[in-house]
């Protein structure tokens, strides 16, 4: 009787460990689940973020600046056209390529990437390489043709190897048929506090590169490129 009593309380004591095993597990594998859900959600409002502090693109004046050499302004934020807005996630199935009225290359960093014009619905950072609407294009004498794209890595992260570029090193910008060479001549960083400060040369023919910095949040930076 003795005997029967033991075998059924280790029985019980048995049956118990196994159960709170499989509880554990079971529960193990929802906390990770979850936790990669809360991940993905993070991620995906963090580059939501980023569009949203493109949103506005100043210039400032600097006194302290060479005559030739002048901090400009733009601000998209005017009109609603130019607004780069966060609500809107890239839109798949669309072909992009029929809108393009020219394309960016840097074969440094293996990027070729086409342009819709300023006032296509299609121009917007969530979905393709964006020109702010003050800016001139290619084929204008004395002006700044102005792109900005994310730098993280989705999808739309067309600008993400920008970092890699030197001083010196060529971007070919193909607009209504004609190629136009130019080689970067300044690389600074500015806060993303809704202006961006563009100091060029009103002398020459520039194209600006604008991109959140690559690990670090608070600033993005600018690549100042002259005709050559």
């Amino acid at each position: 009787m003795e005997n029967k009593t033991r075998k059924k309380y280790i029985s019980t004591v048995i049956s118990v460990l196994v159960l709170f095993i499989g509880i554990c597990i079971l529960g193990s594998t929802y906390f990770n689940t979850k936790k990669h859900e809360v991940f993905d959600e993070m991620n995906e409002l963090y580059y939501e973020q980023i569009a949203n502090e493109i949103e506005g693109l100043d210039e400032i004046d600097d006194d302290d600046e060479t005559p030739s050499t002048e901090e400009e302004i733009v601000n998209p934020s005017e009109t609603t056209e130019s607004k780069i807005t966060t609500t809107t996630k890239p839109v798949v199935n669309i072909d992009y390529t029929k809108y393009y009225v020219g394309n960016i290359s840097i074969p440094k960093i293996d990027l070729k990437r086409g342009f819709v014009s300023k006032d296509s619905k299609y121009n917007n950072v969530n979905r393709n390489i964006y020109i702010v609407p003050e800016s001139d294009y290619p084929d204008k004498e004395g002006g700044n043709f102005i792109l900005a794209s994310h730098s993280g890595t989705s999808s739309i992260s067309f600008f993400k190897n920008l970092y890699k570029l030197t001083l010196g090193d060529k971007v070919d910008i193909t607009y209504n048929n004609k190629n136009y060479t130019y080689i970067i001549t300044n690389i600074y960083t500015d806060l993303k506090d809704g202006d961006v400060a563009i100091k060029r040369n009103k002398n020459k023919n520039t194209l600006t590169l604008i991109t959140c910095t690559r690990g670090d949040k608070t600033t993005q930076t600018i690549y100042i490129c002259e005709r050559i």
